[in-house]
This record gives C-alpha cells, sequence and structure tokens, in this order.
C-alpha cells in the first residue's frame, strides 16, 4: 500500500490573530512554528521520501523548507497551484468575528454545511472547485510517482476537504472533523484505486 502524508503549514501572525489567510495572501510563521516544522521533520526523516508536494504559498514552502532541514536523502520538490488553500475572494485579510457578525448564516455553511455554501458575494471559491484540483493533485502525484511513499506541504481546508472526499464521505459532512492543527500529520492509504484514511491530525510529535 502506498502511503501519503499531508503536512499543514506552521501557525502564522494571521492564525493567531484569527484573520482569514486564503489563497491568495500570506502572512509570516511564527517563531514556535520554525520549531515545530524541523520536529515534524525529524519525525519523518526516516520514512525517506524522494517527492514532495507542496503549495507554493510562503507558509506551506517555509513550513517544507524546514522539514526536509532535516532530511538525510536527496529528494525533489514539486509546487503546484493545485494545493493553494481555499480562495475566500475578498474576505481574505479580515478577521473573521468580522464575517460571524455580519454574515452568520454564511459563516455557518462555510463551517459546518459545505453543501449549503455560497461565496459568490464576495468572489470565494466554492467546496466542491476546491475538492476538484486538491484530488487532482494527488491523483497526478500518485500517477507520476506510483511505487513510492508520497510527503505532501499545504493547508488545513483544502487537506481537510479533499482527504474526507477521496475516502468518500459526503459533501455534507467534510467539515465534521476535527479541524487540522499547524504541523499536523495525517495520512491516506491508496491500493488498487481506493483510499484509506489512516491517521488524522497527529500532533504527538511536537511535544
Amino acid at each position: 500500500m502506498q502511503r501519503l502524508f499531508f503536512i499543514r503549514h506552521g501557525m502564522t501572525e494571521y492564525n493567531l490573530a484569527a484573520r482569514i489567510q486564503g489563497g491568495s495572501i500570506d502572512s509570516p510563521l511564527l517563531p514556535q512554528s520554525l520549531e515545530d516544522a524541523k520536529k515534524t521533520g525529524q519525525h519523518l526523516k526516516d520514512y525517506g521520501f524522494e517527492h514532495i508536494f507542496a503549495s507554493p504559498q510562503e507558509r506551506a514552502v517555509e513550513t517544507a523548507r524546514l522539514i526536509t532541514s532535516q532530511f538525510d536523502q536527496a529528494f525533489t520538490m514539486h509546487y503546484t497551484d493545485d494545493l493553494k488553500e481555499f480562495g475566500y475572494g475578498s474576505r481574505e485579510g479580515t478577521f473573521t468575528t468580522d464575517w460571524r457578525e455580519t454574515s452568520p448564516d454564511s459563516f455557518y455553511n462555510l463551517r459546518n454545511r459545505p453543501d449549503r455554501y455560497d461565496p459568490s458575494d464576495f468572489n470565494g471559491e466554492t467546496y466542491p472547485a476546491l475538492i476538484a484540483r486538491g484530488s487532482e493533485a494527488i491523483h497526478r502525484a500518485i500517477e507520476q510517482f506510483p511505487d513510492t511513499d508520497l510527503l505532501f506541504v499545504g493547508h488545513s481546508i483544502i487537506w481537510t476537504m479533499t482527504l474526507l472526499s477521496l475516502i468518500g464521505m459526503d459533501l455534507k459532512d467534510l467539515r465534521s472533523q476535527e479541524p487540522l492543527a499547524n504541523t499536523s500529520i495525517s495520512e491516506l492509504g491508496y491500493a488498487d484505486g481506493k483510499f484509506t484514511l489512516t491517521a488524522w491530525n497527529q500532533i504527538g510529535h511536537l511535544q
């Protein structure tokens, strides 16, 4: 069985401030996140990953750089826009409290009912569009490198929606799992065209 590992980037200044940080903007990693990324690399170094796939957004790039700084083996980095975070349109950079207060139904559906979420008023991305590009990126990586375990470094919502969709969960239920922590590790197994969830939101390596 091929093993696919998914890391959320380290915590950023915007994460700490509860500001919306989607697919078009970035903010710096916090000092603790630099250490957490290195701990993640230490935990993963013995897997011998030869190919790492990452979002090209700076918070994911820096997290991937710090993780792989702990590796001894040669590896190749692959960056793809398909792994960018969910697009929130004109809401990116604003505070989550503002969204919750000014558009409570929209905010509720964002967090609880993906099947009812409509971001057209602020030119945001839909959940089905996010899942489509995330799934395509993962399938493409598997097709390129079918005989080796793969490491992916990216973002919370794209991992949540894509991974749970790949194991067959309905759209309306895709936000029902616990949120992914920064620098957490989740894992899918892939064999005979099917995905299985083998780990979700693991953070023991950060202790």
